[in-house]
């Protein structure tokens, strides 16, 4: 192979790690429209609020705002509307915190507890439909490696904050 041709197969510095990212945004982009489309039309739920249902699902004891905006990835006003909302559809419930007068602590009602079961089985089903020519032993080396990636990323993150 000449020089010249090899140059023009091999990647220039960053644009694999370029295109990889375009892919994770595209297919994200895809499955959340696909997702939370469905989920509005079945059951009148965003996946935002069905993401906030599923955080405090895992939480029966509830959280502080500012533990599900870190478990959301989100900003706190972000959270802050969401939490109003879900409230005002009486979905969660906010109390003040025992331990700091400043802070609240949501959880789920019992009608956010069904609401959080029906929308899971919603939510399941149509990844299932989405992905259905996908080989599972695929899914899974994807999930393997992306997990690795995340490993590694998280590493590298953690190395530059204790040099700054």
């Amino acid at each position: 192979m000449s020089a010249a041709r090899e140059k023009a197969t091999t990647p220039a510095t960053g644009q694999t790690e370029t295109r990889f990212w375009l892919q994770l945004l595209s297919l994200h982009g895809e499955l959340f429209a696909a997702l939370n489309a469905a989920m509005i039309a079945e059951l009148g739920l965003s996946l935002a609020k069905f993401d906030a249902l599923a955080q405090l699902a895992r939480y029966p004891d509830g959280l502080t705002l500012g533990r599900l905006t870190q478990n959301l990835k989100v900003s706190g006003g972000n959270v802050s509307g969401l939490v109003q909302r879900l409230a005002a559809d009486e979905l969660i419930s906010r109390e003040m915190s025992n331990e700091d007068r400043r802070s609240f602590i949501v959880r789920l009602t019992p009608k956010g507890e069904a609401v959080f079961r029906k929308a899971a089985g919603v939510h399941n089903r149509h990844l299932r439909q989405r992905l259905k020519d996908v080989p599972t032993h695929e899914l899974e080396a994807a999930l393997s490696i992306l997990r690795s990636i995340s490993s590694k990323v998280r590493s590298e993150q953690k190395n530059q904050n204790r040099r700054t």
